[in-house]
């Protein structure tokens, strides 16, 4: 056997696992799908992050009896879905609509998407496709744009450029009769074909997108099933720049998406294809974030950091301005509602960590210390009075009688630190404490630096009773 026979030979075997490998995923059965372990699991996942509701108490105390009616419902064919709770919300300044479902049929899709659907999909994304799957995110995405550009520095240095693209509207744009025929391509049983196409179809039947129903279009946001239809719908234009134009610099994050090229020339050829494709697919892409930017002496905007590609070959990341507007307008708000009962302080601790643990990749040292200052002084209190150390690189600590003390710099700490002894010995002259060798021994264990010292020289020279008085 030669070379070339040996090589056809592995691609055929490669070509017969993927193909087994299809059919153990996407040839799933109804009976597959919806088992009692999967829709126990669905429930158990559901109720996360929102056990403070009455809903999900109850739902939760009668789980498994819930999940077991649940499933036989479903299998039954007498389950209907219950329909959509609209609000609308405002997130870095920009109003979303947001369709929030019940319990029950959160489950139902949980189940269908975690079990089938989401796997099914996944099958033929791209790698660099990452919102809202596992393991993947948005600092995988900036990662592998950081990945890119010094990739493209290797070989080109500073020449080509970057364009950047965004779809308008592109959850309320997604046109039903599309996604019918992708979600068909991707899963074989005609029962959870029907089941998906009907998902899909509640968007409007159920009041989920307000619009004709005679021209349905649109999937909303906060359902599984639309994060798994948006993911899938741009995937021709993601193997498009993969396969076709042979392109390695390119990310796509949901609606947001990049080209890297060394020619300003072919980026322009993509974007005039792109604009013209994305009509053909009932989208339309927004003009003012449709932009090519050189490398040459310019930085470009992307996920809320603001980058730029340095002539040493350094990528620079860092958060843009409207990322710390908009945060900074979110801790006022937190303040006001812990100050009116409508939130609880330890909510916006997670959130501001939340923020934090994506900010701090970023090369803005200066600017996250400034925002963990801003953060401290607005829950001095709540963080003062928590029994762990907040997560930040503000330092903290420990005191006996007053918990964790936050500081921002040496400076505030040996402030601190002297006025607590000083009120220690006042408390001492009172006959409220004693001042003993244990307490003077903890404070110098605390105190690890020449200033820290200094500052209880002086506390023994100015407050402090002789030696010999305190025996």
């Amino acid at each position: 056997m030669t070379s070339e026979e040996r090589k056809q030979k592995r691609y055929e075997n490669r070509q017969k696992k993927r193909k087994q490998k299809a059919e153990e995923i996407c040839g799933k059965t109804f009976e597959d799908v919806f088992t009692y372990e999967n829709m126990v699991d669905a429930s158990k996942s559901c109720c996360t992050g929102v056990r403070w509701k009455t809903s999900t108490i109850n739902f939760e105390t009668m789980l498994l009896t819930q999940a077991d009616t649940l499933q036989e419902r479903i299998l039954n064919d007498e389950y209907r879905f219950q329909g959509f709770k609209h609000f609308k919300t405002i997130e870095h300044g920009k109003e979303r609509d947001i369709n929030a479902l019940d319990i029950h049929d959160r489950t139902i899709q949980k189940c269908y998407c975690d079990a089938l659907m989401t796997e099914a999909y996944s099958r033929s994304f791209i790698y660099d496709n990452s919102a809202s799957l596992p393991g993947k995110g948005m600092d995988l995405t900036l990662e592998r744009l950081k990945q890119h550009l010094i990739h493209h520095y290797h070989k080109y240095g500073l020449e080509g450029g970057i364009y950047q693209f965004d779809f308008h509207g592109y959850f309320a744009s997604i046109p039903h009769e599309g996604a019918k025929e992708r979600l068909c391509k991707h899963i074989h049983d005609k029962k959870l074909q029907e089941i998906g196409c009907q998902l899909i179809d509640d968007f409007v039947t159920l009041g989920g997108v307000e619009q004709d129903v005679d021209n349905p279009h649109g999937v909303g946001l906060g359902s599984q099933v639309s994060q798994n239809i948006a993911l899938d719908y741009a995937s021709p234009i993601d193997h498009y720049i993969k396969d076709v134009c042979r392109i390695k610099g390119y990310a796509r994050y949901m609606d947001d998406g990049y080209v890297i090229s060394n020619s300003l020339k072919q980026l322009e050829e993509i974007r005039d294809y792109l604009i013209e494709y994305a009509k053909s697919l009932g989208l339309e892409l927004n003009e003012k974030k449709n932009v090519i930017t050189p490398f040459a002496n310019h930085s470009f905007r992307f996920l809320k950091m603001r980058i730029r590609l340095e002539p040493s070959g350094k990528v620079v990341m860092k958060l843009s301005h409207n990322s710390i507007k908009a945060i900074r307008r979110k801790l006022q708000i937190f303040r006001l509602w812990v100050d009116e009962g409508k939130f609880s302080a330890e909510d916006a601790f997670i959130s501001y960590q939340s923020w934090r643990s994506h900010a701090q990749r970023c090369d803005s040292y200066q600017t996250l210390h400034a925002m963990d200052i801003y953060f401290v002084k607005l829950f001095q209190k709540e963080l003062a009075e928590r029994n762990n150390k907040f997560k930040c690189t503000l330092d903290a600590k420990w005191d006996y009688e007053v918990g964790w003390i936050y500081f921002t710099s040496i400076r505030e700490y040996k402030a601190v630190l002297a006025e607590l002894d000083r009120t220690r010995y006042e408390r001492y002259m009172n006959g409220f404490v004693p001042l003993c060798d244990r307490w003077e021994w903890r404070m110098q264990q605390r105190s690890k630096s020449a200033e820290a010292f200094a500052i209880l020289r002086e506390l023994r020279e100015n407050f402090y009773l002789p030696v010999e008085s305190n025996n």
